[in-house]
């Protein structure tokens, strides 16, 4: 089962036009008999022409966020490899281990963008950049945390997550409000009822 901070970066990516694996299992990360299993929590596809009627139009992307990062998301596909970490207390050197080498390569192995011969060079150009540009493709490590903690990766806070989600809900407010339950996480149906129901005046 997903963590409340694990759904709320999921929802802030999917509304922002990604379609995402989640939990990714990383099997037999460690060296000769060492397992040394885990997962990435979120892999983040997004397409340059993704479209949708209700929240999924030009207007409704987080591209100030985005532009933040120096990424123009109408020029690039995207491919984000993001980890969740929701602790006050979060150490960099956590963020640090989320992002070694292995869990790069696997992940991008998995994503099946580039001829397998190359991922091991991509990886290791990745490794100390926030992101890398190849082709039509931008290739990203995002971290989402609680606080502001530098590194090369991006960083997106809970706080912009929540707002940025209240923003979303609020805009479609009627549509979000009326279809909640259809929405796979009782997370989100929350919140769409809390925002959407205050909007609408049903209280």
């Amino acid at each position: 089962m997903n963590n409340f901070a694990e759904e709320l970066a999921y929802w802030y990516l999917r509304f922002n036009g990604f379609l995402l694996l989640q939990n990714f299992v990383l099997h037999n990360l460690g060296n000769g008999n060492q397992r040394g299993s885990a997962d990435s929590d979120l892999l983040a596809i997004r397409f340059l022409d993704v479209y949708e009627k209700v929240g999924g139009q030009d207007q409704d992307w987080d591209k100030e966020k985005f532009y933040d990062w120096g990424i123009d998301i109408d020029k690039f596909n995207l491919a984000f490899i993001a980890e969740v970490k929701s602790s006050k207390d979060l150490k960099k050197c956590c963020l640090e281990k989320s992002f070694l080498f292995k869990r790069l390569e696997s992940a991008l192995y998995r994503f099946g963008i580039f001829p397998k011969k190359e991922v091991g060079s991509i990886a290791k150009k990745l490794y100390n950049e926030k992101y890398i540009s190849i082709n039509s493709w931008i290739i990203a490590k995002l971290a989402v945390t609680e606080k502001q903690i530098d590194g090369p990766w991006l960083i997106l806070t809970l706080s912009e997550i929540d707002e940025f989600i209240q923003k979303r809900i609020k805009s479609y407010q009627k549509d979000k409000y009326a279809d909640r339950v259809y929405f796979p996480s009782s997370l989100l149906q929350y919140l769409t009822w809390k925002y959407g129901h205050f909007s609408t005046g049903n209280f």
